[in-house]
Formats: structure tokens, sequence, C-alpha cells
């Protein structure tokens, strides 16, 4: 299994934070500084508005990127907002119907393809691709992909899944290989649950054992599995509270789970919580050993997500344009 313990590579930009622009090389292994800058910061537009992604290469603070260097996980403030925020709350409503599970009130995959307004926009061309580029730099020379979106909503007495990593279905990628998860706020995340509980520092070698226990069993499943290894994620536990357009970042290995509404509260007997998410990868991501549906049957992948469209994988992901310096 790959793990992320970062070297952090620095270029100065003139920006007009001051700030230096942070890039990040995540195929490096280092020993991380043992402080932590535990900050919660609003992402920063260079020109002001996110029509201008394409100029966001350093859209991300300095201090959250050191803390994603340490932690693999972030909040970033604010990442989505206005009419492109507005557009995707509006349309969620269609995606609500699609795939009802017993975890969830509804799982949509691949909303990009079912509501290309605004999904496809805010998959390819919002400050989540300028976060995505700075968190994933090999991408600048290999491109940037979409490995799998989705769109949850949870409702009422939805428990959702427990501890884990994704999948091969939900992360259909060589075990080796990297990435970021990038989970949108579409409606406020209270303490009353209904949002994303992550384990800030348990993508390391440390928590392979973790990783073990799932390999072959169901993957929402780790407290019944293992409830050791449930209980030191429980420790570790930190449930952010959102707003519509807050993002929680993280990185492949990052353990999470869904925070169910607590009972009787006034956001369990509320309307839900919706979010979409969003997996990048660079373009020399293999895809040996993922699961995906083509032609309407599960089949296992194999080559470059570069090369997917070449290699019988047509139209499965998705190339993001080029779109910073």
């Amino acid at each position: 299994f790959f793990y992320f313990s970062h070297q952090s590579h620095i270029r100065s930009n003139q920006i007009k934070s001051r700030q230096l622009c942070v890039l990040f090389d995540s195929m490096r292994v280092i020993n991380p500084s043992p402080s932590s800058l535990r900050l919660r910061v609003a992402a920063r537009s260079v020109n002001g508005t996110h029509s201008d992604y394409k100029t966001m290469s350093c859209i991300i603070p300095d201090e959250q990127v050191f803390e994603y260097r340490e932690q693999g996980t972030i909040v970033v403030k604010n990442l989505l907002s206005g009419d492109l925020l507005e557009r995707a709350k509006r349309s969620s409503t269609a995606l609500e119907e699609k795939i009802p599970v017993p975890t969830f009130e509804s799982l949509a995959m691949d909303a990009w393809k079912q509501r290309e307004d605004p999904f496809l926009e805010i998959a390819t061309r919002s400050p989540l691709v300028a976060a995505a580029r700075q968190l994933i730099p090999e991408s600048r020379e290999e491109g940037l992909f979409v490995l799998k979106d989705a769109f949850f909503k949870s409702v009422g007495a939805n428990q959702g899944c427990g501890w884990h990593v994704d999948d091969k279905f939900f992360w259909p990628a060589a075990p080796n290989t990297s990435g970021i998860n990038i989970w949108v706020a579409l409606d406020n995340v209270t303490s009353d649950g209904g949002g994303l509980a992550v384990a800030p520092g348990s993508h390391t070698s440390e928590f392979l054992g973790a990783r073990d226990a799932l390999a072959n069993g169901d993957t929402c499943a780790l407290a019944q599995i293992s409830p050791e290894w449930n209980a030191r994620l429980e420790a570790m536990r930190e449930t952010p509270t959102l707003q519509p357009g807050d993002a929680i970042i993280h990185t492949r290995y990052m353990f999470h789970r869904s925070d169910p509404f607590r009972d009787g509260s006034d956001a369990q007997r509320g309307p839900g919580v919706a979010r979409y998410s969003v997996r990048y990868v660079p373009g020399s991501t293999r895809l040996d050993g993922g699961f995906g549906r083509v032609d309407g049957e599960i089949t296992k992948l194999t080559g470059t997500i570069r090369d997917a469209n070449t290699n019988g994988f047509h139209g499965l992901f998705l190339e993001v344009p080029l779109s910073t310096p």
C-alpha cells in the first residue's frame, strides 16, 4: 500500500496576499515536523471571483498546504460559492432520485454525466480544480483527471458508511497511486451530524493494519470487523461543521466515515444534507486492480487513466482541461 507523508515543494509567486505559493510533491517520503497548523482558512481567490479559476494556482493558503502535508486532510472554507454553488444546490434535487441505497437517502455516481449543468463545471472549471492542481503538482505535466465523483444525501436515520478508505469501485486505481478527494457540502452541516468525520494522520503506514482489516470484508463495517481499529480511529475523529460551499480535502488513504444525525435532533428531523465529492488523480495513475461500469457491466480496469479512452474504457473518466499556468 502507498501512503502519504510528504515533502513540500515551495515556489514564490507575486500574489495579493504576499504569501508564498506552496506546491506540494506528493510522491516523496519524509519525516513530518512535529507541529501541525490546525487552521480553517477561507479559500483565496486571486482576482476575487470564481470565474478567475484559470489564475487560481495558489488558492489554498500556505498554512493549510503544510497542514495537509502533515495531517492528510484540511477544511477549506468557501471553496465553492456564488452562482455555481446555487446551481448545484438546485440541481441536486434531480439527483436525489438516483440509486437509493440503504445507507444513504440517495447516491448518484458520475453526477457530471447526469447533470452536466452544473456538476461538469464544478469538476472541471471551478476552484476545486485549482485546489487539486496545487496539491497534485505532477498533474501540471501529466494532466489532471476525475477518477470518480459522487453525489450523496443523508436524511433522518441514514447511517452512511463506517470508517474506511475508498474501495476499488469508489477509487478504481492501483494501490500504489496517489490522489485527493474534495468533499463539498451543499447544505449546512452542524454538530447534530450529517457530514463527514475524518481521522487526521490515519493516511500513514501506521494504519496499514486497519486497511488490511477491510481488504476482504464490507468496506463500511470496520466496527464489526475490527473493534480495536475502529476505537483507535474514533479517538482521532474530527467532525467539521460546514456551510454550503465549504470543502473537506483528504488524501486517498485517509480514514473517514459518515457522521449520522444525532437521534432526536432538529437536523435528523430536517430535509437532510447533500454533498458532492470529486476524486482527482494525475495522468500517470494506473487503473490496475480497480473496477468500473463499462456498457452496464462491472469490469476490471487496466492501463493508465491517461490512456483509458484507447484501452476500451471510453467515457469512463474525465480529463480536466488545463486551467493553471
